[in-house]
C-alpha cells in the first residue's frame, strides 16, 4: 500500500499512541464481569492488536530497543541531504539507505516498522519530516517473486496503478530510480554543465522519499537473486527519486546464505529480533489486558494463568501471537460455560480464568488449528513432516540439521514407489521455503546456533501426533509405513 499525504491527513483524526492507550484503559468496563471479559477477549484479538500498532502507532511493550535504532534510521534515511547554511552546499545527513531485520516470526518486527511509520507519518503532516510514501510489500503474498516488481511499479505509479509484466516493470523501476529525469523536468539544452549539475543534484530532493517495506524476503530469493540484488541496488544508485529499502526475514544469517555481490548490497546495518521471554510475555498480555494499571478495574486473568500461558509460549517459539490465541481461547471458553449454566456462578465470586482454562485453551487451539494445518498438508510438506517424524523416532533431542531430512526425504520418496513422492526433486532451498512456511503456523521451529549457518529444525509433535493427523488423508499409507508403532503381531 502507498500512503499518500492524503493518507497521512485522515490519520491525524486518529488518536496517537499514547492517546491510544490511555482511550483503551478508560474503555475497560469496570461493571460487570461480563462486559469485563467481552473486552479482554477484544484486546487479546490479533487483529485487533494489529490495527493498534499499525493504524494507531502504538508502542510495542519490551522493544524499545529495537524501535529506537529503526526509528532512528528511518529518520535520518528519509531527511537524505540537507541544504547547509550558506546555501550553495549539501552536506550528506545519512548515506545508509538499507536495513536489514531478521528474527523468529511472531517477534514483533513488522508490527514495530508499521507502528514506527504511522508515528513518522503524523510527523510529516505536522511538517516535522519531509515528504514520504511508504509501500509494504509481503512475499508470502505473491504468487512468484517476481511479482514483487509488478506490486511495487503499481504502487509506485500512483493513481495510474499501471500493471505490466515483470520485466517491463523491472525496467520502469530501473529508469524511476536510477534513469533520467523526464522531459519535463530536465533543464534545457542550452543551460550550462553547472547548472545542469546543480538541477540534476536537486532532482532527488523535488520527489517523496520512497520508502519500501519487503516483509517476508525469504520469499523473493531466486536462483540468481537478482530480485533481492536489484531491490537493494536501486537504493545505492538512486538519482532521479531516492528509495529506502527495509528487508524483514525469519532467518538472522539470510544475507551470510547468499552471494557476496548481495551482502554488499544489504550492508551491515541489522537489527535483530530475538524470541520474548517469559518475562516479556508476561509484561505484554498484563499491558494489554490492562492489569499493569493503578485502577484495572475487574481482574479476568489470575496471576499464574498469565503464567502459565508466559511459560508455555516460551518454551515452543517464543511467538506472541500463540501466547494471544491461547489466553483468548481460554478467555471465551470460561465466558461461553459460564453465560450457558455449565459453570455454576456463587455468589461473591465472579468467574475468573485459572490456569486448567488456559490448558483446556491451549490444548483446543492446538488440536484444532495445528493438527487440521498438518492434515492439509500438499504431498512436498506431507513428505517433510512424515520424514520429520521419522528422524524424530531415531535421536531422543528430536533436532536435526537441514541436510539430514534432506536426505531423508530422498529415502522415503524412493521407497514408497508413488510417482506423488518419487518425482519429489527437491532441493535444499525449496527444503528451507517448505520450513519457514510450516514453521510461520507453529508446526515445526528452526533454531539458529552460532556453530552452524543453518537452522536446526524441531517439532513439539509427537510421532504419533503427525501419524494421527495423517489418518483419513491421502498421505495415510505413507505415515502408516514410517510412523505407526511397531507390532510383534
Amino acid at each position: 500500500r502507498m500512503h499518500s499525504s492524503y493518507k497521512t491527513a485522515l490519520s491525524k483524526l486518529q488518536p496517537t499512541a499514547a492517546e491510544s492507550s490511555k482511550v483503551a484503559s478508560k474503555q475497560q468496563p469496570k461493571k460487570s464481569w461480563q462486559e469485563a471479559f467481552q473486552w479482554a477477549i477484544q484486546q487479546l484479538s490479533l487483529a485487533e492488536a494489529a490495527q493498534d500498532a499499525q493504524e494507531n502507532g502504538m508502542v510495542l511493550s519490551c522493544r524499545e530497543k529495537e524501535r529506537a535504532q529503526i526509528t532512528s534510521f528511518l529518520r535520518k534515511a528519509i531527511c537524505g541531504l540537507k541544504n547547509s547554511e550558506g546555501g550553495e552546499e549539501e552536506e550528506t545527513m545519512n548515506l545508509k539507505s538499507s536495513l536489514f531485520i531478521a528474527g523468529p516470526p511472531g517477534t514483533g518486527k513488522t508490527a514495530s516498522v508499521r507502528s514506527i511509520i504511522a508515528e513518522l507519518q503524523r510527523e510529516q503532516h505536522d511538517g516535522l519530516l519531509p515528504e514520504f510514501n511508504f509501500i509494504g510489500l509481503n512475499g508470502m503474498e505473491l504468487r512468484h517473486p517476481f511479482d514483487a516488481y509488478v506490486k511495487f511499479w503499481e504502487a509506485v505509479s500512483g493513481t495510474r496503478k499501471e500493471r505490466l509484466p515483470a520485466g517491463d516493470a523491472a525496467n520502469k523501476l530501473e529508469n524511476f530510480f536510477c534513469g533520467q529525469q523526464d522531459d519535463d523536468d530536465e533543464e534545457s539544452d542550452s543551460d550550462e554543465e553547472g547548472d545542469n549539475e546543480e538541477s540534476k543534484g536537486n532532482a532527488i530532493s523535488e520527489r517523496p522519499v520512497t520508502v519500501l517495506m519487503l516483509d517476508e524476503i525469504d520469499y523473493l530469493v531466486t536462483k540468481k537473486e537478482t530480485l533481492v540484488y536489484n531491490f537493494f541496488d536501486w537504493p545505492l544508485r538512486a538519482t532521479t527519486a531516492r528509495l529506502v529499502v527495509i528487508g524483514i526475514s525469519n532467518t538472522i544469517n539470510l544475507p551470510e546464505k547468499m552471494s557476496t555481490r548481495v551482502q554488499s548490497r544489504i550492508g551491515g546495518d541489522r537489527c535483530h529480533f530475538k524470541s520474548y521471554n517469559v518475562q516479556d510475555t508476561m509484561t505484554i498480555l498484563k499491558t494489554r489486558l490492562g492489569m499493569l494499571e493503578d485502577n484495572a478495574g475487574y481482574t479476568v486473568f489470575e496471576e499464574d494463568a498469565i503464567k502459565f500461558a508466559a511459560r508455555k509460549t516460551a518454551n515452543l517459539s517464543g511467538d506472541i501471537r500463540k501466547a494471544f490465541q491461547m489466553c483468548k481461547a481460554a478467555a471465551e471458553n470460561v465466558f461461553q460455560d459460564c453465560t450457558s449454566g455449565k459453570r455454576q456462578l456463587t455468589a461473591g465470586s465472579p468467574p475468573i480464568v485459572r490456569i486448567a482454562d488456559v490448558q483446556k485453551g491451549s490444548r483446543d487451539m492446538f488440536s484444532s488449528i495445528v493438527h487440521k494445518a498438518v492434515s492439509c498438508s500438499t504431498s512436498y510438506e506431507a513428505l517433510l513432516l512424515i520424514s520429520l517424524g521419522a528422524l524424530k523416532r531415531t535421536r531422543e533431542d528430536g533436532s536435526f540439521t537441514v541436510k539430514e531430512i534432506l536426505t531423508k526425504i530422498e529415502s522415503i520418496a524412493n521407497a514408497s514407489g508413488e510417482p506423488k513422492y518419487m518425482n519429489a526433486r527437491l532441493s535444499f532451498a525449496d527444503v528451507l521455503g517448505m520450513l519457514n512456511r510450516i514453521g510461520g503456523a507453529g508446526i515445526v521451529q528452526l533454531n539458529t546456533y552460532s556453530s552452524s549457518p543453518w537452522p536446526w529444525v524441531s517439532t513439539h509433535l509427537h510421532t504419533s501426533e503427525i501419524h494421527s493427523c495423517f489418518r483419513d488423508t491421502k498421505h495415510s499409507k505413507l505415515a502408516e509405513k514410517h510412523l505407526a508403532s511397531q507390532r510383534l503381531f
